[in-house]
């Protein structure tokens, strides 16, 4: 009995590790007010010639997001970047002849990037689902089967850990964003199919600094749980004490 609750304690050190860092992330992929903010806030940045207007820029943004990480609706995002493109020809700002280029459209290798995204999401999604339930029977095992202060010691570890993690991750992207940004893409997807022009839609649509704010959010979220995690388990560890 002593080896098994050993084990469901390391195991549920790893699990919450896992699930802090999932936190982070469906916080800033889930819901569209992170995409919404920092579309208005940064699509189109690096293109001041892009013909679009920040609202179409960031409805078609949303519409990308939604593509990508929840419905995979092709007709959606189709839409989105028609009526962009409707709006800006109606206004004088774009003209029917330059509608094909990949500066106005998204192009079969930018749509095939956004479905390998999509596939690598759909397989996390229930993983990581998984993980966050047994990260809580885990916790539930320990709290109940072991004692509350081995519940805290639990609690410090996974929430240490990452913040460690994230730590040394925020460094290094404060020294070279692109070189982590590389390294990030490299794990999940072959060379050259995740490289676009500058001035194709999909990097005007997701510059650079959009993805520092999508990564900044991530941080905030996952290292305010891991910190909690870290002052819940030292109080608990504090009354066991007691």
């Amino acid at each position: 009995m002593q080896a098994l609750n050993k084990l469901v304690a390391i195991g549920s050190t790893v699990s919450l590790a896992v699930t802090l860092i999932a936190a982070g992330f469906a916080a800033a992929t889930v819901p569209d007010w992170a995409t919404v903010a920092l579309s208005r806030a940064f699509s189109g940045c690096d293109q001041p010639l892009t013909p679009f207007t920040h609202d179409e820029l960031t409805s078609m943004a949303v519409a990308g997001k939604h593509y990508t990480f929840d419905s995979n609706n092709a007709d959606e995002l189709n839409e989105a970047i028609a009526a962009a493109n409707a709006s800006a020809e109606a206004d004088g700002r774009a003209t029917v002849i330059g509608e094909a280029s990949e500066t106005r459209r998204l192009p079969a290798d930018a749509i095939s990037h956004l479905d390998d995204v999509y596939r690598v999401v759909s397989v996390a999604k229930p993983a990581l689902a998984v993980i966050a339930v047994l990260c809580v029977a885990g916790l539930a095992h320990v709290a109940v089967r072991i004692n509350r202060r081995a519940l805290g010691r639990v609690l410090i570890a996974g929430g240490a850990f990452v913040l460690a993690a994230f730590a040394a991750l925020g460094i290094w992207a404060l020294v070279d964003f692109y070189g982590l940004f590389g390294v990030f893409h490299s794990l999940f997807f072959q060379a050259g199919t995740w490289t676009f022009s500058i001035d194709s839609l999909l990097i005007t649509l997701y510059p650079t600094a959009f993805w520092m704010g999508m990564a900044g959010i991530w941080l905030a979220v996952t290292c305010g749980l891991s910190i909690l995690a870290v002052l819940v388990g030292f109080t608990l560890g504090h009354k066991q004490h007691d």
